[in-house]
Parts: C-alpha cells; sequence; structure tokens
C-alpha cells in the first residue's frame, strides 16, 4: 500500500508525495519523513504527527502538537484516516489531501488464516460444551459424507455451501455498508453543528445592523421636503447588514448602500426633480454600544455589491475571513448565514417584553440605539445548503427575510462565499447571494 499526500497549501504546495513505510513521521524536524519548512509552516511543530500502518488502516495520531492536528476541518487526537481526507498540521497550517493507493496483491492476512481463526474461535472452551460438541457433530458428518457418497452429491454439496457462504458475506456486507453510511450521516449533521457554532462564535461580532435615513431634496430650491402639517423633515428609514472585512471596510449590498437604485425590486422611488441625502447611514456592531458613522466608498456596476468604511480608532472587531480560491460553490454544499432579518422587530422579540414595549415607543434612530445599550444587537443565524450555483448568485434554504440583506453566507471553513440579496418571495426555501468574487474585484477596483 502507497500513502499519497497531494499538498494543497503551505511549503509543499503543488507537490504530490508517496509513502510505502508502515511509520510516517510528520514535522519541521530534519528527521521527520514528511518535512515540512519550519519558516514558512510556523503552525506545524517540529515533531508535530505520525502516522502508522496498522492492519490496512493508516492511523494518524496528534503528538502534543502545539496548534494541533486537523482532519476534514476537525481536531483529532488520534483517528484512522481514509481515502479522501482533509488533512491540516497546526491551525491554519499546510493542508494536504490524504489518498490511498492499493498494490496488485495487498493482502492484510491470508484467507487461510483467517478462517484457521475463525474454527479456533468456534472452539474455545468459553463459547460453551454444546457448541464444541456440535462442531465435531458436523465435522463428523461432512467427512463422511465425502468420503462415502457419489460425485454428484459432493458437486452439490459444495455449491450450497459456496452460495451459503457468499449469501453470508453478502448479508454482512449490506448491513456493514448501511451501518457506515448512518455514521457518516450522524457525523455530517454534528460537523455541520459544530461548524455553525463556531461561526457564530467566532464572527457573530463582525457583522453589524446597519441603520439608514435619509430625505429627498428638490433640485431647484435645495430644500429638503418636509411635512405639510408640522413642517419636520420627511425621511425614509430602513435597516441591513454587513460585515467587515478588515481595514474599517464594510461588505453590504448596494440597495443597502443606495436604496433608491433602481435595478432591484427594494428601491425606493425619488421623484422627479428630487435628489437623495443621507441624514443618517451607521452601523452598529454587537457588543459596542455606540454606532460608527459609514462612507460609501465605491458601489458595483455589475451585483449588487457595495463597499462602505468606517473610522476603526478604539473598536475591536473580529475580521471576516473571505472565500479567496476562484472556485464556485458546491451544490449540496452546507451554508451558514448571519445577519438582521426583519431589522428591529427582530430585535425587539429577542429582548424583555417589557424592555420591547418601552423601546418601540421611540424614534427609528433613537430605538436601534437603545437596543444596542441593552446589549440586545446581535446577528441571527440560520443553517442549510446550497440548491444551486449561478453565474451571478447562488441559491440556498437558508432562512432569512427583508433586513438580511448584506449578511455573510459561510461555507463548512468559515468562509464567506456570498453576500445575501434577496428572497424568492413565493417560496421560502430559496434565497439568493451574490459570489464573494464580484465582492472581491470591487475591493481590487477600490485600491487603483
Amino acid at each position: 500500500m502507497k500513502a499519497i499526500f497531494v499538498h494543497l497549501s503551505g511549503s509543499k504546495r503543488g507537490k504530490t508525495e508517496f509513502f510505502t513505510d508502515s511509520k510516517i513521521s510528520v514535522g519541521t524536524d530534519r528527521s521527520c519523513n514528511l518535512r515540512f519548512d519550519q519558516s514558512i509552516d510556523k503552525s506545524t511543530s517540529p515533531f508535530h504527527a505520525e502516522i502508522n500502518l496498522q492492519e490496512c488502516d493508516y492511523v494518524l495520531k496528534d503528538l502534543n502538537s502545539a496548534k494541533g492536528t486537523f482532519v476534514n476541518n476537525r481536531q483529532i487526537q488520534e483517528v484512522v484516516i481514509h481515502d479522501g481526507d482533509l488533512i491540516e498540521y497546526g491551525d491554519n497550517g499546510p493542508r494536504a489531501r490524504f489518498r490511498i493507493k492499493t498494490e496488485e496483491g495487498d493482502v492484510c492476512k491470508p484467507f487461510r488464516e483467517i478462517l484457521a481463526d475463525s474454527m479456533d474461535i468456534a472452539r474455545e472452551p468459553h463459547k460453551g460444551r454444546k457448541l464444541a460438541t456440535a462442531t465435531v457433530f458436523f465435522k463428523s458428518l461432512l467427512t463422511e459424507a465425502f468420503t462415502q457418497s457419489s460425485a454428484k452429491f459432493k458437486l452439490v454439496t459444495l455449491s450450497i455451501f459456496l452460495l451459503s457462504f457468499i449469501g453470508i458475506i453478502t448479508l454482512v456486507y449490506n448491513t456493514f455498508s448501511v451501518l457506515t453510511e448512518t455514521t457518516k450521516r450522524v457525523e455530517l449533521l454534528e460537523f455541520e453543528s459544530a461548524i455553525g457554532e463556531k461561526i457564530i462564535k467566532d464572527f457573530g461580532r463582525g457583522v453589524c445592523f446597519i441603520q439608514c435615513s435619509f430625505s429627498l431634496v428638490d433640485e431647484v430650491s435645495g430644500k429638503p421636503l418636509t411635512s405639510w402639517r408640522d413642517g419636520s423633515l420627511l425621511t425614509n428609514n430602513l435597516t441591513g447588514t454587513g460585515f467587515i472585512i478588515g481595514n474599517g471596510k464594510i461588505f453590504t449590498n448596494r440597495h443597502i448602500a443606495e436604496p433608491w437604485w433602481q435595478q432591484t425590486e427594494y428601491a425606493i422611488p425619488l421623484g422627479p426633480g428630487l435628489t437623495p441625502r443621507f441624514e443618517v447611514f451607521r452601523a452598529f456592531f454587537p457588543g459596542v454600544a455606540d454606532p460608527v458613522a459609514l462612507r460609501v466608498e465605491k458601489v458595483s456596476d455589475i451585483a449588487d455589491v457595495a463597499l462602505l468604511s468606517f473610522d476603526t480608532e478604539g473598536i475591536d472587531i473580529p475580521i471576516l475571513e473571505l472565500d479567496l480560491s476562484g472556485k464556485d460553490a458546491i451544490e449540496g454544499e452546507p451554508v451558514v448565514l448571519l445577519g438582521y432579518p426583519a431589522g428591529m422587530n427582530a430585535l425587539y422579540a429577542k429582548s424583555d417584553p417589557e424592555i420591547a414595549q418601552e423601546i418601540s415607543k421611540l424614534s427609528f434612530l433613537d430605538a436601534a440605539q437603545e437596543l444596542s445599550n441593552h446589549r440586545l444587537i446581535k446577528p441571527i443565524a440560520t443553517q442549510g445548503h446550497i440548491s444551486d450555483v449561478l453565474n451571478k448568485r447562488i441559491i440556498y434554504d437558508a432562512q432569512t427575510t427583508v433586513g438580511g440583506s448584506g449578511g455573510p453566507l459561510f461555507n463548512n471553513k468559515g468562509e464567506v462565499i456570498a453576500i445575501n440579496y434577496g428572497i424568492f418571495r413565493g417560496f421560502r426555501g430559496a434565497n439568493f447571494g451574490v459570489p464573494i468574487k464580484y465582492a472581491i474585484e470591487l475591493l481590487e477596483d477600490e485600491k487603483h
């Protein structure tokens, strides 16, 4: 048997290594069989892990490494690794796809030895005297039958024995396959649940609640529209979602940054001779009482994506990781969506009824500030799967609604693969996201 490592990242990226050893040491030390470059792969320990071939199974064991060993994004201490597993040596360390190649003639144990062992087990005294007696009886019976009967009888008996043996093996194999498939499904559900919890814990504070209030200014007089009753300023109010990507930059939808943008069903009509003007455009982050003022840096002309900015002074917010692989999402892949669907109504619902009743009496702007003071601004997480991948949108069944626009859609690696932008109103099981590549293109354009 050969153990094959297809290196996907780290100092050995792009290389493929083969090993036939029964023991493979992994680390940055010179004595290791599978050795990584210490200057590049800093998450990998000198003696990080070892892989042993035990009765046709490759067993991966972590050697108390500093940053752990991961198989399929789950930290392990000792586990049997299978063909196709993804191994990561240290958190954010080098990754490799593990493959197994069996050579012609590879046998873990000769059949005659397996049969002999089975017979020995059958004769063990602790199995009971009756079993031993029955074994001797049937052995004597078969011996007599084969020495005293015709060739035809021998052939028929041998055929029945072979068919029975094949039937038993088939039954055992099918039962084992069903159990294996069930185990895999349970492990997948547990894995998806754990991924959702990790994403909420690690990145929830980086998803902000966006609040927007804008007025309409008459282009002739230069004055904003006011109420004919009391002369108060007439404003349009809305909420949305955004997420931080570093350096005071936030991704959201264009229809959040420009609510009057006419290429979406969410657009607020301006009317002839009127120009929009932001009165308030701000964001609240979980755990941060005061909002930050937002500025529109750039909007996309080809997708519902916008880049915003704010002053990060005195604010410590986790930065979300983007999927920079350039590969399309995969149908059926589990996803997690964070956001603020239903806006402040959903935040009221999560608070104490008495507090919610008091806050709901406040104005649109004051209510949001009070929700933040009570630490009630936290994103809602929903999980689902990707149902379709198109050129300019990803379709998934993670639940959301109006207000969740601009929220990040995560894959099972904790990377943002899309920005939520719409819902299919006629069917609750389909929501849409802009592939993250369009946001990355917008970010690159902004740098130039």
